[in-house]
C-alpha cells in the first residue's frame, strides 16, 4: 500500500513539474529581463497608461493599454511565435496581461518583477516616448481594397498598427519603397485597428505583416521585421516577372 502511495506521489510530482516547465509565463529579474531584451529575439511590450509611459518607457517597446477595451483584440495582432517582454510599473498589471497572452496562445512571455520601477532602480536607460494617437488612421472599405489590389499588377500590403513598435521600425522603409516604385507598383499601409474587417479577411496576426499580391491573388507573406533588400527583391521579381 506504501509503495503505491509513494508511486502515486511520484508520478503526481512529476506531472506537476512537467506542467510548470511548459507554463509560457516567466516572472524574472530585472537583470534577466534587460539580458532578455538586449537579445533581440522578441518584442518588448509596455502595457501602462498614456500618462505613465510619457514619462519614458524602455527603449523599442510596444504600447499598448491595459485598460484599453480592445486590449485582448490588438494583443492578438502580435506575433505569438515570439517572446513577449512584458512590464508595467510594478508588475501586476504586465502580470495580468502575461495571463491574457497565455489564454491567447503566446508561446512565450517573460514578466518584469517590480516592474519599470525596478528598472529605474537598477538605472537602465529609458527613451522618451512619443504619445500613441488615439485617432484611428482613415479606414477603406473591404470592396475598395479588393478594387485596389485587383486593379494593381503588383501590389505590397503593409498591415500595421500605430502602436506597434516594429510598425513603426519598417515605416521609413515602406515610405521609401512608396517613392521608388511609384508608377511600377502599389505600395500601401492598412492599419488594422482602423481596418478590422479586412485584417479578418486576410487573416492577419504578427503585425507588421507584408503581404504582396499579383493581379489580385496573395503571392507572398512575411510577419515581422524584414530588410528593405528582401522586400526589394520580392518586388523586383513580380516586376520583371
Amino acid at each position: 500500500m506504501q509503495t503505491f502511495l509513494s508511486r502515486s506521489i511520484t508520478i503526481l510530482l512529476l506531472a506537476a513539474g512537467t506542467a510548470f516547465a511548459d507554463t509560457p509565463i516567466e516572472n524574472v529579474s530585472v537583470e534577466d529581463f534587460k539580458a532578455l531584451v538586449d537579445n533581440g529575439e522578441g518584442i518588448l511590450l509596455d502595457v501602462r497608461t498614456p500618462d505613465e509611459v510619457a514619462q519614458g518607457k524602455i527603449p523599442g517597446a510596444s504600447v499598448l493599454n491595459i485598460y484599453d477595451e480592445d486590449f485582448e483584440r490588438k494583443l492578438n495582432y502580435m506575433q505569438k511565435d515570439k517572446p513577449i517582454y512584458v512590464y508595467c510599473r510594478s508588475g501586476g498589471r504586465s502580470s495580468q496581461a502575461a495571463k491574457t497572452m497565455s489564454e491567447n496562445g503566446f508561446s512565450k512571455v517573460y514578466n518584469l518583477l517590480g516592474g519599470i520601477g525596478a528598472w529605474n532602480k537598477a538605472e537602465y536607460p529609458l527613451e522618451k516616448s512619443e504619445p500613441v494617437s488615439t485617432k484611428l488612421t482613415p479606414s477603406i472599405s473591404p470592396t475598395d481594397f479588393a478594387s485596389k489590389i485587383e486593379s494593381s499588377r503588383v501590389a505590397l500590403i503593409d498591415f500595421q498598427t500605430q502602436w506597434c513598435a516594429p510598425c513603426k521600425q519598417m515605416e521609413p522603409i515602406m515610405d521609401s519603397l512608396s517613392s521608388e516604385y511609384k508608377g511600377k507598383a502599389t505600395i500601401l499601409k492598412i492599419d488594422v485597428d482602423a481596418n478590422p474587417k479586412i485584417a479578418s479577411s486576410y487573416s492577419v496576426q504578427g503585425v507588421p505583416v507584408f503581404v504582396l499580391f499579383v493581379n489580385g491573388k496573395e503571392k507572398w507573406r512575411h510577419s515581422g521585421i524584414v530588410a528593405k533588400e528582401t522586400l526589394q527583391e520580392v518586388l523586383e521579381r513580380e516586376i520583371k516577372g
